[in-house]
């Protein structure tokens, strides 16, 4: 529906009560609104990239939301509107969180959540609490963020909005859940529902209802969930969750599995990735994809699994892809930002410099153009020293950065009656040193006679008595970047003219200062480029390797044996002797997992398959296709009998006793052995003979081996 009157204010408000629902139709509303003469303004201005920016957040656009609130905090700042920062900074660490850049979402978090508690804003506080949860939430830090939810349950809630208190008690609900407290997290999911009902906010219904039906499969109590995820699906508000709303049927497909309904779970699975309002590709369809190939493969469709699981790879690869390119995008952003803003910043002190006389003005550009000529802080220290000794007379200029994270001034430039002084840093603890008091308390200090306050921290190796004296802070967007001091063996050296240019001429040097400190981060930044993309390339490297071996024991999977196959396949000559594919199904397995648990069972497993891989030769094949069973490909043998004595041989190797801690363990085998040509010309074929063969020998006895087509 349309805004009920087209002013401004009405146009910014109706668009933000439909961003959630309908994030098009709130766009066109906010275009609307900065057509209007109030947009003109700064604070307008301002207000319309605020909410053009969580328009985009809602759309899924984070990197378009980060440039318009951005700008929307540069305004902001300018303004010293702090009511305006402090929403902003909670709208950019919701997109830096959606690109999952973590660090930059808690720095504006932590700054919303600051600007909140000092302006005593209840509901903000509250909703930044609840923001800085769900991040620390999403890094496994559990403990951090329970601590966070129930500081922001502790506030008076009178003054939350319901929207709000909804969500922390299901991201509460979520929390008692992750920690198998079953019954808190269900009244949790019961109080978020509470305030859903009441708000008529479906999607809070909706996710609150999912957490239900995970704590009650967790719990094994699966007819309710069943029950509940049947609901949730028949909401008549499920489609426009979208990607999200594939966790009903992921939990839903769960259920069934672990009733031994595959095929039904397998019909569950499909229903819900042939949604209509899905994404080309996301992770909770790549989780749904490998869910949907594990049901298929317990169902013996083995084929039909291979194929999801290749779906899934191909989406694991295309969002990795994504996430490089986001992360690439986001790097040349925040270049245009800082450009942006060093533009922004330059013409204002321009524009301010303007004010000054004619002569004054030539004479700061012509140095500021001197200094800003380097990106080198030695050259931008030489250039200073030579323009101050030959104007001011001083035997003594000393250029320091100001390091606010370890709390030191690092004096990089030293230049004492002419001579470059080593480098040296000075704690802020040291509250004698004059250099402290200027950095930290931001202010010019000016002293006519130094013998009448001396200062104990001395700097130089020259005889000349500095008598006057000047510290003089460099500041860059309401930062302490840096300081420059100036000594001279005259006293009161330093009169009202020179200390007005100095003044005029500490911003261009502050602006330099900082462009050289930003191209020392770009250097950093471009090598530590270089550095993540070769790591980029070994984990694709290892993607490449997992996606075709088995990560327990390291063997081969299935995938990589069908390459195998269809390669030894398509180079066989008419002359060359079948190949043989062996099937070994450990007996009595199961008791060993029973008996000393999963964690010894996989040690087994890891042992029998280094074993297989160093009893074979070179030329033969060994992969893992399921627990307990391994396939081998072998060939190169024309007579029976010692094709038989070869497997007898690597049934002994399986069948020698482990010992693990203070037991011995042994486990016997049983072998199916299938032809190719004879028994098959393809995986699935030879797979299945073999099988058959093997099954047969189990139904005679355990341990042994058969030959597909013979009786054992």
């Amino acid at each position: 529906m349309p805004p009920t009157a087209e002013t401004f204010t009405n146009l910014l408000e109706q668009a933000w009560q439909v961003m959630i629902s309908d994030p098009k139709l709130a766009a066109q509303w906010i275009q609307q609104a900065e057509a209007l003469p109030e947009a003109e303004a700064e604070l307008g201005q301002c207000q319309v990239q605020f909410h053009r920016g969580w328009c985009s957040i809602f759309s899924g656009d984070h990197l378009g939301a980060l440039r318009a609130l951005t700008r929307a905090l540069t305004q902001a700042e300018r303004l010293g509107n702090d009511a305006e920062i402090m929403r902003i900074c909670n709208g950019i660490g919701m997109a830096y969180y959606n690109l999952g850049q973590y660090g930059e979402a808690m720095h504006h978090y932590e700054r919303s959540l600051q600007l909140n508690q000092q302006a005593e804003d209840v509901n903000g506080t509250f909703a930044a609490l609840q923001n800085l949860a769900m991040l620390y939430f999403d890094v496994e830090d559990v403990d951090k963020a329970e601590e966070l939810v129930n500081e922001a349950i502790g506030i008076d809630s009178t003054q939350v909005t319901q929207e709000n208190l909804g969500e922390a008690a299901l991201l509460q609900a979520r929390l008692h859940s992750r920690q198998s407290r079953f019954e808190d997290a269900l009244l949790g999911c019961r109080t978020a529902l509470s305030y859903a009902n009441e708000l008529g906010y479906d999607h809070l219904e909706i996710q609150a209802l999912i957490a239900v039906a995970r704590c009650q499969r967790l719990q094994h109590r699966f007819v309710e969930a069943e029950t509940t995820l049947e609901v949730i699906i028949d909401h008549p508000e499920f489609n426009k969750e979208g990607v999200s709303g594939l966790n009903a049927y992921i939990e839903l497909a769960k259920i069934q599995a672990s009733g031994g309904r595959y095929s039904k779970a397998v019909h569950t699975l499909r229903k819900g990735l042939r949604q209509t309002n899905l994404p080309d590709f996301s992770l909770i369809q790549q989780r749904a994809l490998e869910t949907l190939a594990t049901c298929l493969e317990r169902a013996r469709k083995f084929r039909a699994a291979t194929l999801v699981l290749r779906l899934a790879l191909d989406i694991e690869r295309k969002l990795q892809k994504q996430d490089v390119h986001r992360q690439l995008e986001l790097r040349r952003f925040r270049a245009e930002m800082d450009t942006e803003r060093l533009n922004r910043e330059i013409t204002d002190h321009q524009n301010r410099l303007l004010k000054d006389a004619r002569s004054r003005l030539q004479l700061i550009n012509d140095l500021a153009r001197q200094l800003a000529s380097s990106l080198d802080l030695n050259e931008i220290g030489q250039k200073l020293y030579a323009i101050v000794r030959d104007r001011l007379d001083v035997h003594f200029m000393s250029l320091a950065i100001n390091r606010e994270r370890v709390k030191a001034i690092e004096f990089v430039v030293i230049f004492d009656d002419g001579q470059r002084e080593p480098n040296y840093c000075i704690p802020y603890e040291v509250e004698n040193s004059r250099a402290v008091r200027a950095i930290v308390g931001r202010e010019t200090i000016l002293l006519d006679n130094a013998r009448e306050e001396p200062d104990r921290i001395l700097v130089g190796s020259s005889a000349l008595q500095p008598l006057s004296q000047l510290y003089l802070p460099l500041v860059h967007n309401q930062q302490v970047i840096g300081m420059v001091s100036l000594q001279s063996a005259i006293p009161k050296r330093f009169n009202h003219d020179e200390l007005e240019w100095l003044s005029s001429l500490a911003p261009f040097l502050a602006i330099t200062l900082s462009n050289a400190l930003s191209h020392q981060r770009l250097f950093e930044l471009n090598s530590a480029l270089t550095h993540e993309k070769t790591q980029i390339e070994a984990a694709q490297e290892r993607i490449a390797y997992m996606a075709h071996h088995d990560t327990l024991t390291g063997l081969p999977n299935r995938r990589l044996l069908a390459d195998f196959i269809d390669q030894k396949v398509l180079s066989r000559t008419t002359n060359d002797e079948g190949f043989y594919l062996v099937y070994i199904d450990l007996d009595g397995f199961k008791p060993v997992n029973d008996r000393y648990g999963h964690k010894v069972g996989d040690e087994v497993l890891t042992i029998l398959g280094q074993r297989l891989r160093e009893s074979l030769r070179k030329s033969d094949f060994a992969a893992r296709v399921g627990g307990d069973e391994f396939i081998i490909v072998i060939e190169g043998f024309a007579n029976p009998a010692t094709l038989d004595a070869f497997i007898r041989r690597t049934l002994a190797v399986i069948e020698k006793p482990i010992g693990l801690r203070k037991d011995t363990i042994a486990v016997s085998a049983s072998i199916g052995v299938a032809l190719y040509d004879k028994d098959g010309k393809d995986l699935d074929t030879l797979m299945h003979r073999a099988d058959q063969a093997m099954y047969e020998i189990k139904r005679s006895g355990k341990g042994g081996i058969a030959y597909a087509g013979k009786k054992p």
